[in-house]
């Protein structure tokens, strides 16, 4: 099935309004990252160019899809992303992919897919969904003496319940471990003492978490 200039024309437009919502009125309004914001845009109206373009030639869809899956490789060992750029990486390249292939009398479909994705990247990230949900990388200076010494410590640091960790490394010869936190906000600790660092000798590996 192929695609005429009218068509090419409405899904250029529908896309572009389409990523023009997801990046400005979404991504940069609540995480005001300028680069990623341009880099969505250009992604996304790649993608919706070339897989135009197979629509309109004896090239498969499959060679839509196996672009899509290559750019999502290249994009995520590029750079180290937050779990939210990649959700809304994800979704700029399924929108560029689905207006570019949308044809004849797709077009409902296109227009539903364009309006889920959009309004599902507006409710998981909203800030009023697990407000008090944060995350913290934390290096400590020495290695404790056990996983179950941990989360005292880092809550009397942080002055929140800690609700998950991980440790990430342990590297004994300079005394320091990196944990990965999880802690709600709405729940304050005391931080009056200070909980025993411990014995920087203990048999803990990596890769350890709690609960």
């Amino acid at each position: 099935m192929t695609m005429d200039y009218e068509e090419l024309l409405a899904g250029l437009a529908l896309d572009l309004v389409a990523i023009s919502v997801l990046t400005y009125a979404l991504y940069f309004r609540r995480h005001q990252r300028r680069d990623l914001t341009l880099g969505l845009i250009g992604i996304n109206v790649g993608l919706f160019a070339v897989s135009s373009f197979t629509s309109t030639t004896s090239i498969s869809v499959g060679f839509g899809i196996g672009l899509f899956a290559l750019l999502s490789v290249v994009r995520l060992r590029s750079t180290v992303a937050s779990q939210e750029e990649i959700g809304y990486y994800f979704v700029a390249l399924v929108i560029g992919l689905v207006n570019g292939l949308a044809v004849g009398d797709q077009w409902n479909v296109t227009i539903t897919l364009n309006v889920v994705l959009l309004a599902v990247m507006f409710v998981a990230d909203h800030p009023r969904v697990l407000p008090h949900a944060e995350r913290n990388l934390v290096l400590l200076e020495h290695v404790p003496t056990s996983l179950e010494s941990l989360p005292a410590e880092l809550e009397h640091r942080l002055g929140y319940e800690v609700t998950r960790l991980r440790v990430l490394e342990v590297d004994y010869a300079r005394g320091r471990t990196r944990v990965d936190v999880r802690f709600r906000t709405d729940r304050p600790v005391s931080r009056e003492s200070a909980p025993d660092a411990g014995d920087p000798r203990p048999p803990m590996g990596e890769e350890d978490s709690w609960p």
